[in-house]
């Protein structure tokens, strides 16, 4: 896997993530959700000419949809999941195929008609998608994927990653964490607008916007790092738990269940591919909690990982991310 330039500096000091050392044979099950997977097709070119002939530098497939990226990365971490959604076609064939190569538990859905979606990534001197509309998906089946739900058990993780297609009912994550209600089962949340806000009565324990996100959740723009953390304790008022923001180059904010705001910065680097970043940063916070680590080696831990997916061509390494780990500046209690 190719790597990007890290910036070498004195480590900080503190131990090392209590997930480095764990034994996770004894873990509870985590769950992801991707309703609508997607093979991603990344291309990397030095520069993007609009209208123009474009030749590549370097290609990639890779199985995509933000709760399968959090398997990858889990998996990666040494952390089992089971991804759970819907797949279609020859695609949907494919993604099956390249997550049993990864070693990576499924239970996919066979949708009948349509096929699963092929995204493009763009990655020039500016970083483009272009994103396809999935199968359509009946009601049926999404009852087959709620009795999914059914059957979890207490302590597991269920993972609800990415808007909903357009053709799913607006209310599907609210009606999955239903399914789960009567048992312990920690639900973690990376959506956006109307899906995020109406799910947050159901108390998710984890819900991860970015800053474009947080700002369309509350319709204002935030001009500092203030507005960030009192826009996050509002959502904790609203029913979640644990609300991590994920800022980009400004790393990341958490208002936490422990009642405190802490902010992490990025360790430098070189931008090499920020798709999977996100989810890669949900992966690592599941980690550190299962761990036992403290909601400080959570936060930092997120942002290494986000930085070891961000900085690399492929969702990170475990060999790259104790170096990223290493150069993550220590988290500060923000108040």
């Amino acid at each position: 896997m190719g790597t990007g330039t890290l910036v070498r500096a004195v480590p900080h000091k503190m131990p090392v993530p209590t997930c480095f050392v764990l034994n996770t044979e004894a873990q509870p099950m985590i769950y992801t959700v991707t309703l609508s997977p997607a093979l991603d097709y990344l291309v990397w070119l030095d520069q993007f000419e609009e209208g123009g002939l474009n030749r590549t530098e370097k290609t990639a497939f890779r199985a995509g949809g933000k709760g399968i990226n959090v398997s990858v990365v889990l998996s990666r971490l040494g952390f089992k999941s089971i991804c759970l959604g819907f797949t279609a076609g020859f695609v949907g064939t494919e993604l099956i195929r390249m997550l049993n190569a990864d070693g990576i538990r499924h239970d996919f859905i066979t949708v009948k008609d349509g096929c699963s979606r092929i995204n493009v990534k763009i990655k020039s001197n500016t970083e483009s998608e272009i994103n396809a509309y999935g199968p359509r998906i009946s009601g049926k089946e999404l009852d087959q994927l709620k009795k999914q739900a059914e059957k979890l058990e207490s302590g597991d993780v269920l993972v609800l990653s990415g808007n909903p297609p357009k053709n799913v009912p607006e209310d599907v994550y609210s009606e999955l964490i239903n399914a789960v209600s009567e048992k312990q089962v920690r639900i973690v949340l990376d959506t956006s607008g109307k899906h995020l806000l109406s799910a947050l009565e159901k108390h998710p324990w984890l819900i991860k916007p970015n800053r474009a996100e947080l700002e369309e959740a509350f319709e204002t723009k935030f001009d500092s790092m203030e507005q960030i953390a009192e826009a996050a304790l509002k959502l904790r008022e609203k029913g979640a738990e644990n609300v991590l923001v994920s800022l980009g180059a400004e790393g990341a904010l958490l208002a936490s269940d422990d009642g405190c705001v802490y902010t992490c910065a990025i360790p430098a680097g070189q931008l090499i591919d920020s798709t999977g970043a996100g989810d890669s940063m949900v992966a690592g916070f599941i980690a550190e909690d299962l761990a036992g680590g403290s909601r400080e080696e959570c936060i930092r831990y997120a942002v290494a990982c986000g930085c070891a997916s961000s900085y690399s061509y492929d969702l990170l390494e475990r060999s790259f991310l104790e170096q990223v780990y290493c150069q993550t500046p220590l988290p500060v209690k923000f108040f």
